[in-house]
């Protein structure tokens, strides 16, 4: 059996090349990193990303795009001006501000680490539980607080 190699890289030399297949018009799936999009995506998850056209985006739709020089996997939450608004599901208060040149794809599929489903997280249903775990955000705030005095 042939051993596989590791080999380390650094985001902007994937990210670069994400970009150039997403520009060829491929679809390519990632590994997610980081806790941002808990409860729905992991660490170690995998999503399937298609080029953003510049065509409507639906509100509630996970992205990837480009914030003050790094990557980022959140959800669209809305619009203020000509900015769209990002948020991770874990997170319960920040917001990215971006351009709509800062969006470089959207997220089709996911593919959890545990279990052989995948999910169609493009589907109404998968973004308005999104949105609905968003707007939730003030009460997860305060149960946080309130897990933290006692």
């Amino acid at each position: 059996m042939k051993k596989i190699e590791s080999r380390i890289m650094t985001n902007d030399l994937y990210f670069e090349e994400v970009q150039r297949l997403l520009e060829e018009g491929k679809e390519v799936c990632i590994r997610v990193k980081g806790n941002s999009m808990l409860p729905f995506i992991k660490t170690g998850d995998r999503v399937l990303l298609v080029a953003y056209q510049g065509t409507s985006l639906p509100i509630g739709s996970n992205i990837l795009a480009k914030h003050e020089g790094n990557y980022i996997f959140h959800r669209y939450v809305g619009k203020k001006g000509d900015k769209y608004l990002l948020a991770g599901d874990g997170n319960l208060v920040l917001h990215e501000h971006i351009a709509e040149t800062d969006i470089l794809a959207l997220a089709t599929r996911h593919y959890p680490t545990s279990g052989d489903k995948t999910v169609n997280i493009h589907k109404v249903w998968y973004r308005f539980r999104g949105m609905a775990w968003y707007y939730m955000r003030i009460i997860r705030r305060i149960i946080t607080v309130l897990k933290r005095r006692f």
